[in-house]
């Protein structure tokens, strides 16, 4: 190695999956930096939708969020809407609307308190690599570029995934995924005049506002929305521009000042194929850990920084973090959200090519029950009875490609789901794994997407 590692862990990104990830290792007795290109005061900051289960929080050891502190209401679960907005259903579970800078500030105070040191108003050049090793990160700050050199770097720097991206394109980790599996997204956080109910996240369906996704009205309180919409990637949309067209009159009728808004991509996919290498671990978006159907990321960047976090101790305390010492955190991940997240990745797929008529009729006929969208959601199980009432609702219709289309997405869920949650146990069974996992994701999109 051409330098001396200052640190044990070096971490690109201050968001929530590396400030947790740094709190976990520094709190291990390892030294840890962050990298990160905000500047401490905004270091918490992020545009999102600031919704995240309680369930994760118990997951992962992490006190939830409470009202008044890093909080700002409680959800008892999230609605989903059928275009026409007449019916409904709803995914129960416990919830919190974030008060996004608080909860940020409360993983830097925590990542800080046990040791770990914040370069704040830095950008990542590029990693630093020799041979087939990453040894740290080439960085600018106020005082011109610097290399610094670790033992381990973890790319949490989000969606663009900064690090793996500007490996060698032969390394499995440098991986990217097609532009088709990204939401673009915007909203707004805005104070209306219209009491809202804080009890449930509203999400609507309908393409014609957000083809390729969603639009969704969070209440943080009684008088504080967050609203915005997703748009599926590379088709020329621009989701700004959508909300502003379709979304500001729903605003403006609930009496609404703007008090923030924003933009960017979510990764709405299966885990990226491959997370680690020597010397490298990805967590959070940078991994594409986000919930394909609703995109949200928090929980699951807690997830996997938890996992991440326990294999780094282990290879540093062992020795060094080659690939094969860290190899393990993926089936960690994977076992406990990534192969949910398989599963959910072929029904995302499948409900971007539905229309407005198809999505009517689903929720319409109850196709899906609230207790099977809390288990689907959950687990990423799409239960039996879903195609036997689809079957029953379809008898006397002429929708017999509805129920053809419902079989092949259960079939292709749960081997989508198996395939993840049987991650290679070493490298070797890597190639043939990545083959069957692409093979699979490119039927089901010639299957649904092929038609259109």
């Amino acid at each position: 190695m051409s330098g001396t590692p200052k640190y044990d862990v070096l971490v690109a990104g201050g968001g929530v999956a590396g400030l947790f990830l740094a709190y976990l290792t520094a709190r291990a007795g390892f030294t840890v930096a962050v990298v990160e290109m905000k500047s401490e005061e905004k270091v918490g900051e992020k545009v999102c939708g600031d919704a995240v289960g309680e369930h994760h929080f118990r997951e992962v050891g992490l006190e939830p969020p409470r009202l008044g502190v890093d909080a700002v209401g409680v959800f008892e679960g999230v609605r989903v809407y059928s275009p026409s907005k007449r019916y409904s259903i709803t995914a129960r579970g416990r919830g919190y609307a974030l008060d996004r800078r608080a909860f940020g500030r409360r993983l830097l105070k925590m990542a800080a308190d046990a040791g770990a040191e914040l370069l704040a108003s830095h950008v990542v050049v590029k990693p630093i690599v020799e041979g087939e090793w990453v040894r740290g990160l080439r960085v600018r700050g106020s005082e011109g570029l610097r290399d610094l050199y670790s033992r381990v770097v973890v790319d949490a720097t989000g969606a663009a995934a900064a690090v793996r991206t500007k490996l060698p394109s032969q390394w499995w980790v440098a991986y990217k995924a097609p532009l088709e599996d990204f939401n673009a997204a915007y909203r707004v956080v805005a104070e209306v005049e219209e009491e809202q109910d804080p009890r449930y996240a509203l999400i609507y369906l309908d393409v014609d506002i957000a083809p390729g996704g969603y639009w969704w009205w969070f209440p943080k309180g009684r008088h504080v929305v967050n609203v915005g919409l997703g748009v599926k990637a590379g088709t020329g949309e621009n989701p700004r521009e959508r909300f502003e067209k379709r979304l500001t009159p729903f605003l403006e009728r609930a009496g609404a000042k703007i008090l923030h808004a924003g933009g960017g991509l979510v990764p709405t996919r299966r885990p990226s194929p491959c997370m680690v290498w020597n010397g490298l671990v990805a967590v959070g978006d940078a991994a594409y850990t986000a919930n394909p159907l609703h995109g949200g990321g928090i929980g699951p960047a807690l997830l996997s920084s938890y996992h991440a976090a326990a294999y780094i101790a282990s290879a540093l305390e062992e020795g060094e973090a080659s690939m094969e010492a860290l190899w393990p955190y993926q089936a960690a991940y994977m076992n406990s959200y990534g192969a949910k997240q398989a599963a959910l990745d072929a029904a995302r797929i499948y409900l971007q090519a539905l229309s407005n008529d198809d999505l009517e009729f689903i929720i319409e006929r109850g196709i899906v029950s609230d207790e099977e969208l809390t288990v689907m959601g959950y687990e990423g199980e799409i239960a039996g009875s879903v195609l036997s009432k689809a079957l029953t609702a379809l008898k006397f219709l002429r929708r017999p490609s509805l129920l053809s289309d419902l079989r092949s997405l259960r079939s292709y869920a749960r081997r989508a789901r198996d395939l993840h949650a049987r991650f290679p146990e070493s490298p070797s069974g890597f190639p043939q794994w990545f083959r069957e996992v692409e093979g699979l994701f490119i039927e089901v999109k010639a299957r649904f997407w092929g038609r259109r």
